[in-house]
């Protein structure tokens, strides 16, 4: 009888080319999932910031609209008559023929009370009591 020849038996881990794409192609796929998960979560965000400054921004526009018209509106009473006259008396002090200007001041309404004064008072005792102490004699 023959010998039967015996196959070599190799020891090792044996790679497989489609093991390895599958495992490659799996690790690529999960991180470009997350990195379109995160991006889709990043400009979520700023598309709210953003709205909440278009928000803002169109009360400001539109407080600034109202001021311009208010504006607008004094503008055209300044070319009056009325206003004018109103300046001259009231800015500049001057007074139709006949007329004479009264000016009426207003008092200080400073009123010191009386625990003021006597706070005051116990103060500046205190003060001249300090200074005799150290008076040469």
């Amino acid at each position: 009888m023959l010998a039967k020849k015996q196959k070599k038996v190799k020891w090792g881990i044996h790679f497989n080319k489609r093991k390895i794409l599958i495992v490659f192609w799996s690790i690529f796929g999960f991180w470009f999932v997350f990195f379109l998960f995160y991006s889709n979560i990043k400009m979520f965000q700023k598309r709210t910031d953003l709205d909440k400054n278009l928000v803002t921004l169109d009360s400001t526009v539109e407080s600034l609209t109202k001021e311009k018209d208010s504006l607008n509106f004094s503008l055209g009473e300044t070319n009056s008559s009325e206003y004018i006259e109103k300046v001259a008396r009231e800015d500049l002090g001057m007074q139709k023929p006949g007329e004479q200007v009264v000016i009426i001041k207003k008092e200080s309404s400073v009123v010191k009370s009386d625990s003021d004064n006597k706070a005051l008072q116990i103060i500046s005792g205190l003060v001249n009591w300090i200074k005799s102490l150290f008076k040469p004699e």
